[in-house]
Formats: structure tokens, sequence, C-alpha cells
């Protein structure tokens, strides 16, 4: 099993991947530790687009896709929110336009855009790296029929009504409802804190016999963020039925976020060299691991391969 699909195709016509978003990814057992496998969560089959911010992404474009003609996003070049957004867009028959921090003749040296790129993404460039310049740029490209994906694939809590992050937040939640009796501590990345906060969410409803969740930021502190969303949801994070330890990479200097950590794996698991990685190789070096059946690891996603993805390009009709 490489995918919770059992049909890899962009056509809407032969599978609609809303269909899967409330499916079980596995839990798998390896050399005496529990691994959710949210890298199973692949449309396209595994190392092709994957993970929660996948499953979420395709949920909001579900629920916003309506009237609109064209999705408009802004990331980093390293980002999968560009990647993913193309895709997604594309199965929907939604046209790309993306705004990057690049320069024309070297944006498609890099995996991500050049993914994008194969499912007709179209580049705007913004003439600064950071964050507020790409996303002002988005703005003034924004239109009635446009769909935004938001920098981080989220649904903003101070913009959206309350039902909307809600439901954003439950097709995560819903992840944990299959977590082993034997996990007492889950070992979480923390880094936009979407993913997180969906789990979190669950598992104040269905802890089970959870007693420990031990996150590890690998970029800046989302913790208040999360804070927010978590009460307007009506969960109190400070009240929860299981313990919170967190510790950070970022802010204690280990690695910084754009840092890359490669060949990261546990048996037939390749880390992704940005989140679980780093987190793997500061949990053995630290001892912080405990390999017996009582720890679990959430797996968030997996790099894509662009050898992966490359044979569906073909199947995109959008005239772009």
């Amino acid at each position: 099993m490489d995918s919770i699909f059992n049909t890899k195709s962009m056509d809407r016509d032969v599978i609609k991947w809303e269909d899967y978003l409330a499916s079980f990814t596995p839990w798998q057992n390896k050399s005496g530790v529990w691994f959710k496998r949210e890298d199973y969560f692949a449309p396209l089959g595994y190392s092709g687009p994957n993970g929660s911010k996948m499953r979420q992404l395709i949920w909001y474009v579900n629920r916003f896709k309506e009237g609109k003609s064209h999705i408009v996003t802004g990331a980093s070049i390293q980002s999968p929110q560009l990647s993913m957004s193309a895709i997604v867009g594309s199965h929907y028959g939604l046209k790309n336009r993306q705004v990057v921090y690049s320069k024309p003749h070297t944006v498609l040296t890099h995996d991500n855009p050049k993914i994008a790129a194969g499912f007709g993404a179209v580049f705007e460039y913004a003439n600064g790296p950071y964050n507020p310049i790409i996303q002002k740029r988005v703005a003034d490209l924004t239109q009635d029929n446009s769909l935004v994906v938001e920098y981080g694939i989220t649904v903003p809590h101070k913009r959206y009504p309350q039902e909307d992050v809600q439901k954003f937040h439950e097709v995560g939640a819903h992840q944990v409802n299959n977590m082993p009796d034997e996990v007492e501590r889950l070992i979480m990345p923390a880094g936009s804190c979407n993913s997180l906060t969906s789990v979190v969410l669950g598992l104040s409803r269905n802890p089970n016999n959870l007693k420990e969740l031990f996150t590890i930021a690998i970029g800046p502190d989302k913790r208040d963020w999360m804070a927010e969303r978590l009460d307007i949801m009506g969960v109190n994070y400070r009240n929860l039925p299981f313990k919170w330890k967190h510790y950070s990479l970022h802010s204690n200097k280990y690695a910084s976020y754009s840092q890359k950590f490669t060949g990261e794996v546990h048996e037939d698991i390749t880390f992704h060299p940005t989140y679980e990685a780093k987190m793997w190789r500061w949990l053995r070096e630290t001892n912080s691991l405990d390999f017996d059946d009582s720890t679990g690891f959430w797996i968030v996603g997996s790099a894509a391969d662009t050898k992966v993805i490359e044979p569906f390009y073909t199947e995109t009709s959008n005239d772009h």
C-alpha cells in the first residue's frame, strides 16, 4: 500500500479527491514505534503531493471553488504550497497564478515551481523576498473570480467565520480516531501548526490512552496562534486531557527552518528533510525517543518526487 487512493488520476470523471477526505491513513509499527502515515494521503501515489496539507487544501478548494476561475497564491519557491495549489487547482479545472520571489530564468530550477508549471501555473514576480511583499502582490492580483490559497494553506480565523475554521480543522481532527490503544506518547512536528491544531482538536475529544503530546517546533513559535484558533473552536489548550510538552529546534538553534536534513530514514520511511528529518535526528542524538509500543510519531507528509508527478502533466487539460 502506497496510498489510500485506489485510483491515481487527475480526471474528475475518474476520481473525485474530496471523496477521500474522511478516509483514514494507517498507523504502522516499525521496530517498536508507531507511525501515523499521513504521507499515504497521496492522490497521485506515494511521493506525489501528499499529507495533511494536501487534505486541507482539497477541502478548501472544494468548499470555495464556486464562481472561481483561477487560484491566486504566493509563497517561497521552496514551499510545497506552490506545487499543491497547481495540482489541486488543475483537478478542479482552475487555472493558477502564483507569486514568487525569483528570476524568470531560474524559477524552474526549483522543484515546487517546476511541478507547478507542469500543471499550467503562471508566475508573477515579487520585488522582494519577504512574505508581506509576496502577499501584497497576491492581494493586488485578486479579483472577484479569484480563489486565494492563503499563505501556509490555512483559513485565517480573524477573517473567516468560525464555521469555516472549524470545518477546515475537522478533516484533520478525524484522523486521531484510529490511533492505536498502545500509544501513550505522541510526537508531532510544529511548523505552520495547521495540522497540529487539527490533531489537538481531535485529541481534546478523543485522547484514547494518550498521556503526553510532545511537539517539536521546526520554525517560529505558533502556540499563541494555535491557542486563539482552539479557543474559537471551544478548546482550552491549558486544560487538555493529556500533558503537552514542547521543544523548539528553531529557537534553540539546532536547525533553522530553511535547513534540510537529507538521508534520515527508518526502515522504509524516508523523512521529509525540512520537517520530520530534523526531529528524527534530534530525537536520536538526544536519546529522547523511546523505542517501544507506547510511542507514536505523526508523519505529516513526505517530500514530493518530480519523477512521480511528471506523468500526470499530460492529464491536465486546462488551457493555461
